[in-house]
């Protein structure tokens, strides 16, 4: 590869890490700015460069559990297709959630984890806690696949293997919203399968 190509396969800075006055470090990456009427006003970078979406995906996986037969509405929605902080309420909506459906925490198959909310997971520390499934911020998603799954008949301990069929019909949910071809898989930090093009 030539310098020059090299050079242009680099990220453009978006932002500088400033420490009392000195740079200490760069972040780059790509960027789309929209003006109010949906129209591209500026590009930076290569907006079309592969990326895991990662919490994007949250609604289109939440999209396949409603299409799958799971009533969602409301909080329990709002829970399932997006982070939580790990208040009482979320963690309590969690666990009723799978109740209902003869679940429990030790169903969830989330990396233990402290409350996302910094204040949260002081509170909850102080209290005695420790890193639990339950607090890991995205319990609510995984409580609502779990919750779809028994539903279903589908088996709850493959629920995060690419080819369950909760995980299939979620390639298929995003496939059509986001009108490309899922043509690679990875983990997110949550162990839930993460969908989206090749290059």
């Amino acid at each position: 590869m030539s310098s020059s190509t090299a050079a242009a396969a680099i990220s453009p800075v978006l932002a500088e890490v400033v420490r009392s006055g000195f740079v200490e470090g760069h972040h780059r990456g790509s960027l789309v700015a929209l003006a109010a009427d949906g129209s591209v006003e500026l590009v930076v970078g290569d907006p079309y460069a592969p990326v895991f979406p990662r919490s994007s995906n949250k609604p289109m996986q939440a999209a396949a559990v409603v299409r799958a037969g799971l009533d969602l509405s409301g909080e329990r929605l709002a829970l399932a297709a997006a982070s939580h902080s790990g208040e009482r309420f979320q963690l309590d909506l969690v666990r009723k959630m799978l109740a209902e459906h003869g679940l429990t925490e030790a169903d969830l198959q989330t990396p233990p984890d402290l409350p996302l909310d910094p204040v949260e997971a002081e509170a909850y520390l102080a209290a005695g806690g420790v890193r639990e499934r339950l607090t890991m911020n995205c319990s609510g998603k995984h409580a609502a696949m779990l919750a779809v799954c028994a539903l279903n008949g589908w088996d709850a301990d493959s629920y995060l293997d690419p080819a369950h069929p909760l995980q299939q019909l979620v390639l298929k949910v995003v496939e059509e919203a986001s009108g490309e071809r899922v043509t690679a898989v990875g983990t997110d930090g949550c162990g839930a399968p993460l969908m989206r093009r090749s290059a």
